[in-house]
């Protein structure tokens, strides 16, 4: 049985490194893009705040490409294990992982969560979708701005106010649920967030993610 004091390495340097410049460019190009379709900006104003936009976005874009190819294992280990609905995935739906009934009193559901993998049922839908948003804002974005001349004007408005309230209503997501959801486990909010190891206890390993600890720490004794 593993030692409660014993640390486990959950975050490698690709992950940490990812997700840092990922969520500092995604609300910086969230703000920038926001003040010149909201405040209205003068003109010199609006120009320089592009420009700041298409230089986040090229951090934003390469981000992501850098993460797939220079670490292609760790890429793919995610996706896999956002792909992996189970018995227990399906069944965190019906009470939602018991959040209604701990924070709002709301009985909801059983009042046991299945145990789950590296990430639960919520964590999964709500990856997948971060992951397949990053790709198409990243898509729609050079494609407005290189591209522009070769769409059609309809096509130009619908991929714009995709580009436009499709990153709006994620950002909301994920102020409103995935952050706040994220300090619940310290550990591993620190994990991904410190400059050291991306590393979260024992404890915490057993109690968010017992099927992925059991099955790829301690009988394969390997991180995964």
């Amino acid at each position: 049985m593993a030692n409660a004091n014993e640390r486990i390495l959950r975050f490698h340097a690709p992950d940490k490194v990812f997700h840092t410049l990922n969520a500092i460019t995604w609300f910086a190009l969230l703000f920038t893009g926001a003040y010149v379709y909201f405040c209205n900006p003068s003109d010199e104003a609006a120009e320089l705040t592009m420009l700041w936009h298409l230089i986040l976005g090229t951090v934003f874009t390469f981000n992501l490409l850098g993460f797939i190819v220079l670490a292609p294992d760790r890429f793919a280990l995610i996706l896999r294990a956002c792909l992996e609905w189970d018995r227990n995935t399906i069944y965190w739906f019906r009470n939602f992982g018991n959040y209604p009934r701990r924070f709002f009193k709301i009985p909801f559901g059983p009042e046991t969560v299945p145990p789950q993998g590296r990430y639960n049922g919520g964590q999964k839908a709500s990856y997948l979708l971060f992951m397949g948003m990053i790709a198409a804002l990243a898509v729609t974005g050079w494609l407005l701005w290189l591209g522009a001349p070769l769409l059609g004007k309809m096509v130009y408005m619908w991929m714009f106010y995709f580009h436009v309230w499709g990153s709006i209503i994620v950002s909301v997501l994920v102020v409103c649920a995935h952050i706040p959801l994220a300090l619940l486990s310290m550990e591993h909010f620190k994990g991904i967030w410190r400059l050291g190891p991306g590393t979260i206890s024992v404890e915490a390993a057993e109690h968010h993610a017992p099927v992925w600890f059991e099955r790829d720490v301690i009988r394969t004794n390997i991180e995964k």
